[in-house]
């Protein structure tokens, strides 16, 4: 009987206009899409429409867990103007195995494109949550035996293709190598850098050009010094504002918590412009009882934050700057994950494209 139903589906798809067929999977969320559509979700124009649409559409959370050897991914739409009695129901995509045993420490790069770059076991991976892919990159070599590296992950949008910049983070000298997705035989090439550094963010690709904080000492964090009266630490949390290079951190110096954002006005000049906002008091015990990392910043200029591991009830905050207000919206579906170690983001897009 389920032969018979399969049969006549395919039937009626042979009847459907194809470019109808791709303008309709284009406007939806990639899981509700059935494998039965193969044919059409592996031709390259649908995938670059898809990707297309999905950047169009409102962005995705997405949070990231380790446990023992799988990898989980899961995704909710990211609500727009939430109130108290907002809730997220999470999604799951495919689970992925990690390549090391055990609860053996991973990185997770931020999300490009719906491709994720992580690090397992010194081994570089580019992944896929949606498709459940996941290749393994080239081995980087290094003049050191032991010198470990943090991957970044760019894209060039003149000749549409996806980067990863490695740089050590124990020999500034070891230099830095960048790998090009698209080509048929990828491999490591070097590149020249004037000024040795370490990487100590992860970091933000605008208009394809790849941005992260980085210092001279590998042990210490970095803190730029913006002009005499300003300072803006390695921890703080790069963004994507309206095209411009923003950037958001928690400070503790004043009795009170407050939240400094700051923006690239001139690239060219380095010249940067700087709001404080301190959070009411009652959200005080909030921030220091949850111990929120921030995830970045709504279309609507809300600052998302979220705890670094969930516990039996999971939310997450949003802090509107214009009314200086909290608002907590609770995560269903994360119960089995309490007290793990969440990778969170909020900049993260669908793309069904094959690696």
């Amino acid at each position: 009987e389920r032969k018979i139903q399969e049969n006549s589906s395919i039937q009626i798809v042979r009847e459907i206009p194809i470019d109808l067929l791709m303008d309709i999977f284009s406007r939806v969320p990639a899981t509700t899409i059935a494998r039965l559509w193969r044919s059409i979700l592996i031709r390259p124009d649908f995938t670059e429409l898809f990707l297309t649409m999905s950047r169009a559409r409102p962005r995705l959370l997405l949070f990231t867990f380790q446990v023992k050897d799988k990898i989980f991914f899961f995704s909710s739409p990211l609500p727009q103007n939430p109130d108290d009695n907002s809730c997220l129901i999470l999604t799951r995509y495919h689970v992925h195995h990690k390549h090391s045993p055990g609860d053996f420490s991973l990185y997770f790069g931020s999300p490009l494109g719906g491709f994720i770059c992580r690090i397992d076991k010194r081994t570089l991976f580019i992944c896929n949550p949606v498709t459940g892919e996941s290749i393994s990159l080239p081995k980087i070599e290094s003049k050191s035996l032991h010198v470990f590296t943090q991957p970044f992950l760019g894209y060039d949008p003149i000749n549409k293709q996806f980067k990863v910049l490695c740089i050590s983070i124990t020999d500034a000298s070891d230099g830095h190598q960048i790998l090009t997705l698209e080509n048929g035989n990828p491999l490591w090439r070097d590149i020249k850098c004037m000024e040795p550094h370490y990487p100590k963010s992860s970091g933000i690709c605008i208009d394809g050009v790849l941005y992260y904080t980085a210092g001279v000492d590998p042990q210490f964090r970095v803190t730029m010094i913006i002009d005499k009266n300003s300072l803006m630490t390695s921890s703080c949390t790069l963004i994507d504002y309206k095209g411009k290079l923003g950037a958001l951190q928690l400070t503790f110096l004043s009795p009170n918590k407050r939240l400094e954002f700051w923006l690239l006005e001139d690239a060219a000049k380095c010249s940067w412009s700087k709001n404080i906002y301190t959070f009411p008091s009652f959200t005080q015990k909030i921030v220091d009882h949850n111990g929120l990392a921030i995830l970045g910043m709504t279309d609507n200029g809300e600052v998302v934050l979220s705890p670094y591991a969930p516990s039996v009830r999971s939310y997450i905050y949003y802090y509107n700057l214009k009314s200086n207000s909290f608002t907590r919206v609770q995560i269903h579906g994360l119960e089995l994950f309490k007290g793990r170690r969440v990778y969170p983001s909020i900049d993260y897009v669908e793309n069904l494209k094959l690696m």
